[in-house]
């Protein structure tokens, strides 16, 4: 309990400090600008196929997958978080979102059109860093396969960077919006690992 403690309050300082100092703001977009400008020679499909379906695909399949194999190992609970941590993030977000209230970057600075929601934190960014999280967390505990492993943990930590920095790439939210996701999105990580201890199956 103690380390999310004082990642609950390294978030609340963190929160405060975006929310009233204008020129981390400014920060954020310059930031946007030079991520933009450097990624402005690639073909117009690396952005396309960075976009909500891909999302979907990176959602999808391992709640499916890894559903499936916590239900054969009756891992019950294990399954159930694996599967509902994606939504609980994103109910938790999206009531965040309206209490913070931060408006997302300038229209000109975006790719592509999005929902005109609030901006902190990143839905998308938090999401991710918890289901991906959790399935680098599960690796580590059930998979004796050290390649496997390797593997897998890899790409999750590299899914999780690009998700976030897709987010910035594309506009629709600042870099603090993101690095604010991946603070929260660790809090509810420990939350649901501390969860897990309790299915008595897992043991």
């Amino acid at each position: 309990m103690k380390k999310i403690g004082i990642l609950i309050l390294l978030f609340a300082l963190y929160t405060f400090l975006v929310c009233h100092f204008s020129v981390i703001t400014e920060w954020d977009k310059n930031i946007i600008i030079f991520v933009q400008e450097k990624m402005s020679n690639l073909p117009d499909w690396t952005i396309n196929i960075s976009g909500q379906k891909l999302y979907d695909v990176m959602l999808y399949i391992p709640m499916i997958i890894g559903g499936i194999y916590f239900a054969v190992k009756k891992h019950y609970l294990n399954g159930i978080m694996l599967i509902l941590s994606p939504y609980i993030a994103y109910w938790f977000n999206l009531f965040f979102k309206g209490l913070i209230n931060r408006p997302r970057p300038p229209l000109e600075l975006q790719i592509g059109t999005h929902t005109a929601t609030a901006s902190y934190v990143s839905t998308h960014t938090m999401m991710m860093m918890c289901l991906w999280g959790l399935i680098i967390f599960y690796m580590n505990k059930y998979c004796k396969n050290q390649t496997l492993k390797f593997s897998v943990n890899t790409f999750s930590v590299v899914w999780i960077l690009l998700s976030g920095f897709n987010r910035i790439w594309l506009g629709v939210h600042h870099p603090t919006d993101v690095i604010g996701a991946y603070i929260l999105g660790l809090i509810f990580i420990l939350i649901y690992v501390r969860m897990a201890k309790f299915d008595l199956n897992s043991q």
